[in-house]
């Protein structure tokens, strides 16, 4: 994986223009040796939530903009991301930069203490092949914790190791190519001795030179890639790498990828020349992630090549486009509602504050008449001085602070229930978003698209509508649950209907969710208190059940049933999924929730790979 240091540079660039002055909101692992940062900014000029991802993965290290929420396939909570939890998130992005010619990013956040102290801490990304990091340093620049912990054992020059000072990547001997002379260039390789090929030789000379540049600076300067040092332009490949980095310094990217039948086989911030079918892409990020799923797509197909569907019933395929419009007017929702949890979150005050603004006022009264007009500040005898408008007197700025004093007051009443609704919302948003996904015939997407207008998600905010209006919206019945157990009516195709449907495993009965109601059926109607639950652990997807008619799950249904559950997950690209299965009785609808919503106890978790109902015999 090329990820040099211009990519680093148009990252660094992406994520500056993106990402700045952000709000962190949520910090998780995707898997191991990742991080996922959901950020809301408005830094493009609008609020808007982006997803950070950055690994420091051996083979495939990088950090990017996630189009979407990144899948938790693993459910380590390390010491790093305990960290982050309590220092970044919460915090604000303060910037982001690369040291230069290194394939590296520090950014800067900024957060509080309870106490209201200022913490400082920085993240590091090394995205160096097998020895990429990620690292937390402190407000002083001791590393507080790593992807990957150092040793002197390991590295006696450089140790990585919680309260060490933090020692940067050294610098490497070699050719600068922004100030790069024909003259040196051309010294330096003669130098170091024949090479088979001149972009061997730019590797080993030139620094921040990857494989993928050298070849394009020769492609470049001479029009073809088989050149040797005897017949180099040396001016001609000196100016070639001025252009790059002066493209770089410029912030001028154009990013692209290369295909090969079809299938990405490489990526650059600039226009690739060397590849004879190239396409240009909106943004670094965008390419990385075509890169990222070509290789994921190779590796999920091996890894399902041992399995053969069953032949199933011809399907009409889906109207791409209406699952295109559903999805607009979904991460549209998901935006209003991102953006009413800053602003609840942001209106939230403690106790603390709540009695600072009530004596604040009650201490002004006492001062009427006593202050000179125009006065900007009380001085109190204990504590921070009461900052006062001007303009006003001091009755009148006492009057405000009670105002503010009943807001907030208010606000730490009625606030927190408020969050936990707007919660509950983005859950099914995010659950709803995957389902749109895994809609398979025109039926299921039509179900999907009458429960989504039933709850007011495709209203598109006209009239001031807001996603917060889900609950208000669900019918009454919809909302308390049925408490009938029967089945759907008409066997297979009825339960397709009901928002499920049902397979046989091994002579057990297995039902799968399509649908927020869906999933709500299982709970209310479908579901035995001692038959089987289980759901993708920690991100969004369907539920399934295993009735068990009072009798002992074998391992082999519980395995099938859970890789359906992880293969109508988010997660369902990744080669192993967390499934969390439990009894019925311990599986808890959210009260007044919207459909689907639950929270459960009493589980175990399996790690399988995922499975699509295709591949498992259907109970028509």
């Amino acid at each position: 994986m090329s990820f040099d240091a211009l990519t680093t540079a148009a990252v660094c660039a992406e994520l500056r223009r993106t990402l700045r002055d952000g709000r962190v909101q949520h910090v998780h692992h995707p898997e191991a040796l990742a991080l996922a940062l959901e950020v809301y900014s408005h830094a493009t000029g609008r609020g808007a939530t982006h997803w950070l991802y950055c690994s420091a993965h051996p083979e495939r290290a990088r950090a990017h903009l996630a189009a979407r929420r990144p899948p938790r396939t693993t459910d380590a909570v390390t010491p790093l991301l305990l960290l982050l939890r309590k220092y970044v998130d919460g915090g604000r992005l303060e910037d982001v930069a690369q040291p230069p010619l290194e394939r590296v990013l520090r950014l800067r956040f900024t957060s509080r203490a309870p106490s209201g102290v200022l913490w400082r801490t920085e993240l590091v990304m090394e995205i160096m092949g097998r020895l990429s990091n990620l690292i937390l340093l402190d407000e002083d620049g001791s590393v507080m914790d790593s992807a990957k912990r150092v040793p002197a054992a390991i590295n006696r020059v450089r140790t990585v190791l919680p309260k060490h000072r933090y020692d940067p990547p050294p610098p490497q001997d070699k050719l600068d190519p922004r100030t790069l002379a024909p003259f040196d260039l051309r010294q330096a390789v003669e130098d170091a001795g024949p090479r088979r090929s001149l972009a061997d030789a730019l590797v080993a000379q030139v620094n921040a030179c990857s494989p993928l540049l050298a070849r394009e600076v020769v492609h470049r300067a001479h029009g073809r890639r088989d050149v040797v040092p005897g017949e180099t332009d040396w001016g001609a490949v000196a100016a070639t790498f001025h252009g790059f980095w002066a493209d770089a310094e410029g912030e001028r990217f154009a990013p692209s990828v290369a295909l090969e039948d079809g299938r990405v086989v490489a990526f650059a911030p600039y226009a690739l020349r060397s590849f004879p079918f190239v396409e240009p892409v909106a943004s670094i990020s965008e390419a990385i992630e075509r890169w990222i799923a070509a290789g994921a797509a190779e590796t999920v197909a091996a890894s399902v090549g041992g399995v053969v569907a069953s032949p199933t019933r011809p399907q009409t395929p889906v109207d791409e486009s209406r699952r295109r419009q559903l999805r607009a007017a979904l991460l549209e929702a998901q935006d209003r509602l991102r953006a009413r949890l800053y602003s609840l979150r942001r209106s939230l005050v403690d106790d603390s504050e709540v009695e600072r603004l009530r004596r604040s006022g009650e201490y002004l009264l006492t001062l009427s008449g006593q202050l000179p007009a125009g006065a900007s500040e009380v001085p109190r005898p204990s504590g921070e001085p009461i900052r006062l408008r001007p303009e006003l007197s001091v009755v009148e700025n006492a009057q405000e602070y009670f105002e503010r004093y009943t807001k907030a007051k208010t606000a730490l009443r009625d606030v927190p229930a408020m969050i936990e609704t707007a919660e509950h919302e983005q859950r099914y948003v995010d659950e709803a978003l995957t389902l749109l996904d895994l809609a398979a015939t025109p039926g299921e997407l039509t179900a999907l698209r009458q429960e989504w207008a039933e709850l007011g998600l495709l209203s598109g905010g006209q009239g001031g509508q807001h996603a917060a209006s889900l609950l208000k919206k669900a019918p009454k019945s919809q909302r308390q649950g049925g408490k009938g157990r029967g089945r759907a009516p008409g066997g297979a195709s009825g339960a397709i209907g009901a928002g499920f449907r049902r397979v046989s495993v091994d002579g057990f009965e297995v039902l799968v969710g399509r649908s927020g109601k869906g999933n709500d059926a299982l709970l209310s109607r479908e579901a035995r208190p001692d038959d089987l639950w289980l759901h993708a652990r920690g991100i969004p997807g369907a539920h399934v059940v295993v009735r068990s008619g009072g009798r002992d799950v074998p391992d082999a249904v519980l395995h099938r049933a859970a890789a359906l559950a992880a293969g109508h997950s988010q997660a369902r690209g990744a080669p192993s999924v967390g499934v969390d299965y439990t009894l019925r009785k311990y599986v808890d609808r959210v009260k007044g929730g919207p459909p689907g919503l639950a929270n459960y106890r009493g589980e175990r978790t399996l790690h399988v790979a995922p499975l699509a109902l295709d591949a498992v015999e259907t109970g028509d």
